[in-house]
């Protein structure tokens, strides 16, 4: 009787104990993670696990720039990988509040566009610092990313997929509207995020997104 009563204990304990642990790699998955781009310029995806069990995947184009100002001039670099030269652009920025105001020229054309801060001012050394939206040229919805450290990031997306997910131990199961379902080993590593497809053996790498 009592080997029996110390059988289920061992059993409760195990049940529990997994439960437990998978909820624990579960909240390490919420939030954003932005797949890794090697390449300064290329489509790259943003993937949003959410507590209701939700996911939403941001498919667009990923360019990284750095950065520095001159008073109110605005000078980016872009480095291109593929030729191995670097362009530069320069405008002029005024950042009224939680407005910035940029003046451009494309081929000799001036233009201008506003941009509206996403969240709250993060420095105030660095009024620029953190997200800015704005409309391009097309009409796209356009994300631009200044960071303290002179790195730049634009981020247009283009596609959005939804769907749900499930997570056992170290398996993410991943079902997106219209698609069969998929699944994942996860592996945390620091601030970055790998999932491996278990039937293709494809591998995401991808880094946490705090804003």
């Amino acid at each position: 009787m009592k080997n029996l009563a110390k059988i289920f204990l061992i059993g409760a304990f195990i049940i529990i104990y997994s439960s437990s642990f998978a909820q624990d790699v579960r909240k390490g998955l919420i939030g954003k993670w932005e797949s890794d781009v090697i390449r300064n310029s290329k489509v790259g995806t943003i993937w949003q696990f959410n507590e209701n069990g939700t996911v939403d995947i941001t498919s667009g184009a990923i360019v990284y720039y750095v950065y520095i100002f001159k008073g109110n001039e605005l000078i980016s670099a872009l480095f291109n990988h593929l030729t191995g030269e670097t362009s530069l652009d320069t405008s002029f920025v005024e950042i009224r509040g939680d407005s910035l105001f940029q003046k451009y020229k494309i081929k000799g054309k001036e233009h201008s566009r506003v941009m509206i801060r996403v969240g709250k001012r993060k420095r105030k050394n660095m009024p620029e610092v953190g997200t800015w939206v704005t409309k391009n040229i097309a009409g796209q919805k356009s994300y631009y990313k200044f960071k303290s450290d002179h790195t730049l990031f634009l981020r247009i997306p283009l596609t959005t997929q939804r769907g749900t997910f499930r997570v056992n131990g170290f398996t993410l199961k991943l079902k997106l509207k219209g698609e069969k379902e998929e699944s994942y080993n996860i592996k945390f590593l620091a601030h970055s995020l790998s999932l491996k497809n278990i039937h293709n053996k494809n591998e995401k790498t991808f880094h946490r997104l705090y804003d």
